[in-house]
């Protein structure tokens, strides 16, 4: 059995999963787009390379993702995906790097739990938690 979060975007997923790589040093295990797949004769041709289903393992966990329509998209709410890294370095290198053209909630400071902890909302709307330690 295994637990993994699927987060929708609004045609931004390849974009997003290819920055998540870079910039937190996710592996990209698969990335499928609509033309490649079963779907591509009911999805509109300005559609066809948005993706069908990706998958991403940062740091030994897996994000799984898809672009949907504009018409069906809805930010994230509710949840952030919590990452926690080992030095408060590791953990200001990737809110910096999560930040631009995002939104800043809590910038990285030390906290009771947590030598180094931030809150930051992505340019592609997800919401993550980064924190230095267990």
């Amino acid at each position: 059995m295994s637990l993994s979060f699927h987060i929708d975007f609004c045609g931004q997923c390849r974009e997003a999963f290819e920055f998540y790589s870079k910039h937190l040093g996710g592996n990209i295990g698969t990335m499928l787009s609509f033309r490649d797949s079963p779907a591509s004769s009911s999805i509109p041709g300005a559609r066809q390379d948005e993706i069908i289903h990706a998958n991403i393992s940062i740091h030994g966990v897996e994000l799984a993702g898809a672009d949907l329509a504009p018409e069906q998209y809805q930010r994230p709410t509710g949840f952030y995906v919590l990452l926690s890294l080992t030095t408060d370095a590791q953990v200001k290198s990737a809110f910096s790097a999560l930040e631009v053209g995002g939104d800043v909630i809590f910038p990285p400071q030390k906290t009771f739990w947590s030598s180094c902890y931030g809150i930051v909302v992505d340019q592609f709307g997800v919401p993550w938690k980064l924190n230095c330690g267990t």
